[in-house]
């Protein structure tokens, strides 16, 4: 889920945010989807109708891996109000990766939300100088994590897994509202078999680790709810204190 940005546009700096900032632009958005189509009682969070009917997107697929080079996922033309994702994220085609498409969707709408007017006036011109055909953001797997992914990442999590949405479901699954401890998931999660892990859905062998994976192993079913990756769903919970040393 690490990605790093090749163009954040001729060394601009990117303001900090607080977790709180962040939480609340995506909450932001979420109200103004439930203005149009109704309270939000259930997961999972429609995305592609946040893109294109609360927010002026529009959005599509390319082989950006061929177009941009390396293991890309996303890019984002703020002044054509447009995101392409990867075809290798194409739900059509890869339906096992609908959580990682999501996410990656839900990471460039935070660009937007978060970072346009680094990139436009307030007509929504371009301020700066560049290639009109290149994107002005390019989300790669990677790593090196600047400010500008970190804070994408953390407003995809809350967009897509928003705390008054999770924890009613971490009850569910619980039967609490309290943390669960790594010592009591032991006793919880099954033996996990480590062929399953050995690959990642970039097709890049990885070294797993075993907490990350106990953790992702418990929470499959609130990822499947929210339509995100396990991965995502893990580190939205470290994200609000549920899983514990």
């Amino acid at each position: 889920m690490t990605m790093v940005v090749d163009l954040l546009a001729q060394g601009i700096e990117v303001p900090p945010l607080s977790s709180r900032q962040i939480a609340a632009e995506a909450d932001a958005v979420l109200a103004e989807y439930a203005k149009r189509f109704g309270p939000i009682m259930k997961p999972p969070i429609e995305i592609e109708d946040v893109t294109t009917s609360v927010l002026p997107l529009t959005f599509g697929f390319s082989d950006l891996q061929s177009q941009l080079g390396g293991r890309v996922h996303g890019a984002i033309w703020f002044s054509r109000r447009h995101i392409l994702i990867d075809d290798a994220l194409n739900p059509d085609r890869f339906p096992d990766l609908l959580g990682r498409y999501h996410f990656t969707l839900g990471h460039e709408i935070a660009h937007w939300q978060l970072h346009r007017f680094l990139f436009l006036d307030e007509a929504g011109h371009a301020v700066l100088y560049g290639d009109d055909e290149m994107p002005d953001v390019i989300c790669r797997k990677d790593h090196a994590r600047p400010l500008i992914e970190r804070q994408a990442d953390e407003f995809a999590g809350c967009l897509l897994m928003p705390e008054w949405l999770l924890r009613p479901a971490w009850r569910m699954l619980t039967g609490s509202d309290e943390p669960i401890c790594d010592g009591r998931l032991r006793e919880l999660v099954p033996a996990i078999e480590p062929i399953r892990f050995l690959i990642d859905a970039d097709g890049i062998e990885v070294q797993p680790d075993p907490i990350r994976l106990m953790r992702e192993v418990f929470c499959e079913s609130l990822a499947d709810q929210f339509a995100v990756s396990d991965e995502a769903m893990r580190i939205q919970l470290e994200y609000l204190g549920l899983f514990a040393e």
